[in-house]
């Protein structure tokens, strides 16, 4: 069992995956419109919902950012790279993957998932150690994208970025220093987007398995930038390129 909060992502979550609830509760007094909306959407699917102290909801959420709601569902289902794959291949579409290295802030993860699924990313892999995985607090960052998109968990990345090159994807790191700027490379191609730890970047294996490792060009006297904004610039150069747009 797991618990999400905030209207964005219970809604999202109601809409998407309604099997998946097990209860939801809405903070007592509160009857503004985004909540009747989760209550006739409950309803529909035949899901109860309870009314209860607004202590209760911060207890189990354990953060004042809940908005009064809580649903209370299943474990988070992660895919299996396949999964990845097929969704890709059945689309028609070039491939286009967000690989996150380590990202373990609870915040960027769930940012980052919910500007892959704005750019149309056709799924996102994480590693299973040293990584944040899927909590109520990604699921709240993500505003409830992460009903939308496929998540794969692996055990290594490394060897995961073999089996993507295998199906033809090619690997791009996007990393400070990188040998080539992100807006001299072509990426209208099959392909997958890594994006580095917090601090760390991207490791050592893992870049030595890119192909082409990209630098964001910086002209202000910060060097770095963080990981979801890193990420957001290069899922959005792709989408950019895509629509046939000239290199900058």
């Amino acid at each position: 069992m797991r618990i999400i909060y905030g209207i964005n992502p219970v809604s999202e979550a109601l809409k998407s995956h309604p099997e998946y609830f097990k209860d939801i509760l809405i903070a007592r007094g509160k009857g503004d419109q985004a909540s009747e909306k989760i209550k006739k959407l409950a309803e529909q699917h035949g899901i109860k919902c309870r009314i209860v102290e607004k202590g209760e909801i911060e207890r189990l959420a354990q953060t004042s950012h809940h908005q009064g709601v809580i649903g209370i569902i299943a474990e988070f289902k992660y895919v299996d790279i396949e999964d990845i794959l097929e969704s890709w291949k059945s689309s028609g579409e070039k491939a286009f993957i967000l690989i996150l290295d380590c990202i373990q802030d609870p915040q960027n993860l769930g940012s980052l998932i919910r500007t892959a699924n704005a750019a149309g990313a056709h799924g996102v892999i994480i590693p299973k150690d040293r990584a944040a995985e899927v909590t109520a607090a990604v699921v709240k960052a993500s505003a409830g994208a992460i009903e939308h998109m496929l998540i794969s968990r692996v055990t290594n990345i490394a060897d995961t970025i073999l089996k993507l090159k295998e199906a033809g994807l090619w690997i791009i790191g996007i990393e400070a220093g990188g040998n080539q700027d992100i807006y001299s490379f072509d990426m209208n191609t099959d392909l997958a987007i890594v994006i580095g730890s917090e601090g760390k970047g991207i490791r050592r294996l893992v870049k030595e398995r890119c192909d082409v490792c990209l630098s964001i060009p910086m002209k202000g006297s910060i060097s770095s930038l963080n990981a979801s904004v890193a990420g957001g610039i290069a899922l959005f150069e792709v989408v950019r390129r895509r629509r046939g747009l000239p290199h900058r």
